[in-house]
């Protein structure tokens, strides 16, 4: 009896927290706009940890797709504008690598550093540096290493 018991109580526990862990998947879906939902699906199908907020008539989406973390840039009406990922120092391209570090900006300390998808399949590169005084400066390079605005 007392196997039984155990058994029943186990089975209880494990059906009712199965169907929870299916349920978080994409709970942010809900809450996007039509337009940016739509949008958003038709370029990332498999997504998890799901959320946005609108950002200077942005709409951004932060989430998950395999083991990294994304924000997507849509305009108001479902465009995708950009996707920007976060990188280490050592996966930016050679060429901005050796402009950071022998550069106009080789001794600023170096900040968080994103790679940024945008259409037409360009990569772009955005480095935050600081000064010694720690002023902040958003940098962005091309993948070749050419600084643009």
């Amino acid at each position: 009896m007392r196997k039984y018991f155990w058994f029943l109580l186990w089975m209880v526990l494990f059906s009712a927290f199965t169907p929870a862990i299916g349920q978080v998947k994409n709970a942010g879906l809900d809450k996007l706009p039509p337009e940016i939902k739509s949008a958003f699906i038709a370029k990332y199908a498999e997504t998890s940890e799901i959320s946005y907020s609108v950002i200077d008539q942005e709409v951004l989406v932060s989430f998950k797709s395999g083991d990294e973390y994304y924000d997507a840039f849509f305009d108001q009406k479902g465009k995708w504008l950009r996707t920007e990922t976060a990188i280490v120092f050592d996966q930016l391209p050679n060429a901005i690598q050796d402009s950071l570090k022998n550069g106009e900006f080789a001794t600023w300390q170096k900040g968080s550093i994103f790679e940024v998808k945008l259409p037409g399949n360009v990569s772009n590169f955005k480095i935050f540096v600081y000064s010694k005084d720690w002023n902040e400066m958003e940098i962005n390079f091309d993948k070749n290493g050419k600084r643009i605005n």
